[in-house]
């Protein structure tokens, strides 16, 4: 077996029991055409972490290289859920001290994006959530995501200022399977107005694909939640003053009408032809 470090339990030499360690990995500044750039660098100014495996450069806290496909030792923040490279001390996104992660192995479960890859029941805090190893997408259930959510609501004020809002890549639309159902999950902006596009499966919970929980968590934290539920409040008042207006409007018609002298007529057109012309047809 291979030597592990002791920082981050990274194989320090090739090894296929272990993943690589990465305390060490090379920072790169303008990597070579034929090096492939992280993503978000620009061609001239681009800062990324080198694959120990490929020399690739690679997305931060990613769990696998996506040219070679080696695994990279990651964990997941147990506040903002953003990932980061194991061996880091701190989250680069709220600041949380990041702890241990445990793999609890495969779930059963799989992957609605990757179609291939099973999901990995991950223990993150005192949470667990599933987890697909290639593209990083989570599923998580209804009661977990309400602990998540209303724990964020309430440390709404832990935000690392100057931290970058979560950047989503637009996405053609897909309507997948859950993961451990055959039921087609619902696309649904959470709430209402994150512009996170959610899978939504009413028995086993909601899809995230990646940075998509981390960015929905953002939402919660900076008061998006609490400003969506205000807005649904205040749209319900409005909706509800409208109804009474019309209400009030349509009672106001109808006394009006009551109130008007009845209109005096004949009973048929032969009646008003015999008052006009003076006799009886």
């Amino acid at each position: 077996m291979a030597k592990a470090c002791e920082s981050c339990g990274g194989a320090l030499q090739a090894a296929t029991d272990l993943p690589p360690c990465l305390c060490e990995l090379e920072v790169v500044v303008a990597p070579s055409a034929d090096v492939p750039e992280a993503i978000g660098g620009g061609a001239k100014e681009a800062r990324a972490l080198r694959c120990p495996g490929c020399g690739a450069g690679l997305e931060t806290g990613a769990r696998r290289c996506r040219y070679c496909a080696i695994e990279l030792a990651s964990v997941r923040c147990w506040r903002c859920f953003e990932l980061a490279f194991s061996g880091t001390s701190h989250c680069g996104r709220c600041g949380a001290t990041l702890g241990l992660e445990g793999d609890a192995g495969p779930s059963g479960a799989t992957c609605p994006s990757c179609e291939s890859e099973s999901l990995h029941l991950i223990d993150v805090g005192e949470h667990r959530i599933e987890e697909c190893p290639a593209c990083t997408g989570v599923l998580v259930d209804h009661e977990t995501l309400g602990r998540l959510t209303q724990r964020r609501e309430a440390e709404a004020g832990v935000h690392v200022l100057g931290s970058k809002r979560v950047e989503l890549q637009p996405e053609a639309v897909r309507y997948r399977a859950c993961p451990r159902c055959p039921q087609v999950m619902t696309r649904k902006n959470f709430g209402r107005r994150s512009g996170v596009i959610v899978d939504v499966c009413t028995d086993h919970g909601v899809w995230f694909d990646a940075h998509e929980l981390t960015a929905v968590l953002d939402f919660v934290a900076t008061g998006g939640l609490e400003e969506s539920r205000q807005r649904d409040l205040d749209d319900a008042r409005a909706e509800l003053s409208r109804r009474r207006l019309e209400a009030l409007t349509e009672q106001q018609r109808a006394r009006r009408a009551a109130t008007l002298p009845p209109r005096s007529g004949f009973g048929s057109a032969a009646a008003l032809l015999s008052v006009i012309g003076g006799f009886d047809l």
